[in-house]
Parts: C-alpha cells; sequence; structure tokens
C-alpha cells in the first residue's frame, strides 16, 4: 500500500536515528507501528483497574472439584 506523506527532511532523519533504518520508507513504515503498539498500551493501561469480577472463586472451584459448596 502507497501513501504520501508531507515531512521535513530534519523530520525524515530525526525518524530514521529514531528507528535506526537507513531506508526511508522503512523508518516511516517502523515508526508508524510503534506508535500503534504504543497507543494500544496505553489504551490498554486506561483500563487497568476497572475490570468487574464477582468474587465467587471457591465456589466454582468447589463445584470443578465436586465439593460440597463452602459455607462461608
Amino acid at each position: 500500500m502507497s501513501v504520501i506523506l508531507d515531512l521535513t527532511q530534519e523530520e525524515i532523519a530525526q525518524i530514521k536515528d529514531i528507528t535506526k533504518q537507513a531506508d526511508d520508507a522503512q523508518a516511516v513504515s517502523v515508526a508508524a507501528r510503534e506508535f500503534l503498539r504504543r497507543t494500544r498500551l496505553q489504551e490498554l493501561k486506561q483500563g487497568s483497574g476497572n475490570v468487574d469480577f464477582v468474587n465467587n472463586w471457591r465456589l466454582l472451584e468447589a463445584a470443578e472439584l465436586g465439593q460440597p459448596l463452602p459455607t462461608n
């Protein structure tokens, strides 16, 4: 897939330096993928601690093991 970008030579040089790539296209490709990876990680971090769960693991374990259900 082709994409046309409007970047200055300085910006391309910085991207090549950061990504350690000699080829302009490869450097931009690596930078874009890294941007997407970091964005996904940031989204996951924002959801951290916001997971609802039911604290019924004792009941589930007893049922799995075929044991009587705990009373406490």
